[in-house]
């Protein structure tokens, strides 16, 4: 019930019918993703977004989250990405808020730097709250891929914080050829590293 209602939704907003991909994990977790190419839909990007990120049902909360993104060219790593993602919040058992950070040590889409991603409110509520017939509505949170830096950086800041930072160098979030943007320190590697974390010791005693 809950895919169809989210199906209505969706082509509401996006304008036009998506393609459907039901995967179920060997635990039984089971998660749609709705996907719309580019060129297909008003959004200007191939588009995605979840159907099972939260749970439904009797013993759910009253408030669920689903997730989308876009990005300029979507493949089978870009879906795959994305649908762990929203595994990973859905094994959770937690509904994320705005500025909530995935992030790990590995890269989250294959061939891409990328290694977590940040959940936002967008301020243009793209896709509108729904309301669902038993009183519960769902939101949904923008999901944007981060480089190791920017979750580092976001350890001693606000997630707005690092909004701005995009905001001001004007970093396309949806490019996912994009580049660190200036104003976030990049990771040191190799001796170089090595040297940074003996001095950071060295300047605690």
């Amino acid at each position: 019930m809950i895919v169809e209602q989210l199906r209505e939704h969706y082509t509401k907003v996006v304008g036009t019918e998506p393609a459907y991909r039901a995967l179920r994990t060997r635990d039984g977790l089971a998660l749609g993703v709705f996907e719309w190419p580019a060129g297909s839909n008003r959004m200007g990007v191939h588009f995605y977004a979840s159907a099972g990120a939260s749970q439904y049902g009797p013993d759910a909360r009253h408030h669920a989250v689903e997730l989308f993104v876009g990005v300029e060219h979507g493949d089978e790593t870009v879906l795959e990405g994305f649908a762990d993602l929203a595994l990973s919040v859905l094994k959770s058992g937690t509904v994320p808020r705005h500025g909530v950070f995935v992030a790990g040590d590995w890269k989250v889409i294959k061939g891409r730097d990328f290694t977590g991603w940040v959940l936002t409110e967008r301020p243009d509520d793209l896709i509108p709250q729904l309301d669902l017939p038993d009183g519960r509505h769902v939101v949904f949170l923008d999901a944007l891929p981060v480089f190791w830096e920017e979750a580092e950086y976001r350890h001693g800041n606000r997630a707005d914080d690092l909004f701005d930072i995009w905001e001001a160098e004007e970093v396309k979030s949806w490019d996912l050829s994009r580049a660190l943007p200036p104003g976030i320190e990049p990771r040191r590697t190799g001796p170089a590293a090595w040297l940074g974390r003996a001095a950071g010791k060295d300047r605690k005693r």
